[in-house]
């Protein structure tokens, strides 16, 4: 028999991910402890991500939104629409290895007040079997698990310019309340580079506008608590 379902919920934002999200929902269903749940948020696709997310032989409950509106707002719609102890998080091209939960759930249960945990992460082109990249620390929607009182409490994940950095925007709102993170120093999931995708720098020039964009609106808060003092 497998392992019974563990008190944490799957968001996975999706925006045209018909030729992966299949891949990407085994990755979460070979986990050494499967969820309570997981749900995928369409976020307006052109393709067929939502039919594909359905036909997969994985219990999973799709969320449609109309139009395009970024992965904050999607990712944001999810945590809204479950009621797990943990959430963890999974972009609709990456992977997870199999005992990336069971790490970082064992993790958070040994220290309580840690708010959430990350790990690191290999890209790939391709497909993993056609080599990976050397692991990197993955501050990361793909990586983290957090507490679900943290995730509400720090609130929405907010969508920035060219729909990147709204993770370190997250992170780093989270931190102003004072919740602590860890980063294990295991790999824990597969990152894939796509040409023209939001992981692929070289095709993404623009992509800095939403780090700066980030950068600024933590400036702006630390100013407005000043004034404040």
């Amino acid at each position: 028999m497998g392992q019974s379902p563990a008190d944490y919920a799957v968001v996975i934002p999706a925006w045209n991910a018909a030729d992966t999200i299949e891949e990407t929902l085994r990755s979460v269903a070979a986990q050494s402890v499967p969820p309570a749940e997981i749900v995928v948020v369409d976020d307006g696709s052109t393709d067929d991500t939502p039919g594909v997310a359905e036909s997969v032989r994985v219990p999973v409950r799709v969320i449609r939104r109309p139009m395009q509106e970024g992965p904050g707002a999607a990712t944001t719609l999810g945590v809204r629409s479950v009621r797990t102890t943990f959430v963890a998080f999974l972009d609709a091209d990456d992977l997870w290895l199999p005992d990336k939960m069971e790490r970082q759930l064992s993790h958070l249960a040994a220290l309580p007040d840690v708010a959430g945990v990350f790990g690191h992460w290999q890209s790939f082109d391709g497909g993993p079997e056609m080599g990976l990249r050397p692991p990197l620390a993955g501050w990361s929607r793909t990586t983290l698990v957090v507490r679900r009182e943290v995730a509400d409490a720090v609130g929405p994940m907010v969508d920035l310019p060219a729909r990147v950095g709204d993770m370190i925007d997250w992170i780093q709102r989270a931190r102003e309340q004072g919740h602590v993170f860890s980063l294990l120093p295991d790999t824990v999931a597969y990152r894939r580079v796509r040409p023209g995708s939001l992981s692929d720098a070289r095709t993404n020039l623009d992509r800095n506008r939403g780090y700066l964009a980030a950068a600024r609106n933590a400036l702006l808060r630390r100013q407005s608590a000043k004034a404040d003092e």
